[in-house]
């Protein structure tokens, strides 16, 4: 009888939907779209116990978000967040609320929720801009791999390795950086239209609303996607190139240097999202 039961428990978690499992975890997103002010709040008191202040943007209705906040409660975990930062959760809607704050550390738009900024208070530096999209699939990531990643922003940043270093490495960076931002801004604005068609009563609605809306959700995964492989071409190419120039020899920043002042064409593929609306 007992492994019947077991048998019947177990079958239902695997058909139940994620979210009907996940109903105890928490909802801190609290519909807080002129958040600006809690941000100053929060950056403030960082600065003034010297600890990182870290903004979770995300929503209640987001299986992920909620995830994550689940996660936090994780006794070790919490410790981690307790002493190293100060933990603000911004609620940023359907993606279309608080874009003010997002601007603010050179965000244009989240590509997914949640979205976490871990922020240096002394020059409002992001910190973590390459990883930021990370946690959009919380709910499916381990607390040991939380753990892990909050652990090891709590340590201050790392210094940078050889291919970091490079100017080479770090112009691919920007140009990385100036393209999220052209799309990020295209995002934003489909994200406005898409809430304030979701907020009207559906006769009013756009007839191609729920084209449009599969439009945008498919654009941002895309972006998502692309911007981890924008990151890791930019990495793994700077790191070849430098193989390649030192040949038999340990790569050195003497390598770095030769690299850069050759001025090497590396170039990395960036595929604008096309849209006959945005």
């Amino acid at each position: 009888m007992s492994r019947l039961l077991a048998a019947f428990t177990a079958f239902w978690l695997f058909i139940l939907p994620a979210h009907a499992l996940d109903d105890d975890h928490p909802r801190p997103f609290d519909g807080n779209y002129d958040a600006m002010a809690i941000v100053d709040e929060a950056m403030a008191e960082a600065l003034a116990e010297n600890k990182r202040l870290l903004l979770v943007l995300g929503a209640n209705w987001c299986h992920d978000s909620r995830g994550l906040a689940h996660h936090f409660q994780d006794e070790e975990l919490a410790a981690t967040l307790e002493a190293h930062y100060i933990t603000r959760y911004i609620d940023v809607g359907w993606r279309d609320r608080n874009n003010d704050v997002m601007l603010r550390f050179g965000v244009s738009a989240v590509y997914g929720t949640p979205t976490v900024f871990i922020i240096d208070p002394t020059d409002e530096h992001l910190i973590n801009r390459e990883t930021r999209s990370l946690w959009t699939s919380a709910a499916s990531r381990s607390i040991e791999e939380a753990r892990e990643y909050f652990a090891d922003f709590a340590r201050g940043e790392a210094a940078l390795d050889l291919v970091e270093s490079s100017l080479v490495y770090q112009s691919l960076l920007i140009e990385i950086e100036v393209f999220e931002a052209e799309q990020g801004e295209r995002l934003a604005e489909a994200y406005e239209d898409i809430g304030r068609w979701r907020a009207m009563d559906e006769e009013d609605r756009p007839e191609d609303f729920m084209d449009l809306a599969g439009e945008v959700d498919t654009w941002r995964s895309r972006m998502n996607r692309q911007s981890r492989r924008l990151y890791r071409e930019a990495y793994r190419a700077v790191d070849g190139a430098l193989s390649e120039l030192a040949g038999e020899s340990e790569v050195t920043a003497a390598t770095v240097a030769r690299l850069d002042q050759s001025n090497p064409d590396i170039s990395l593929r960036f595929q604008p999202f096309e849209s006959e609306r945005w």
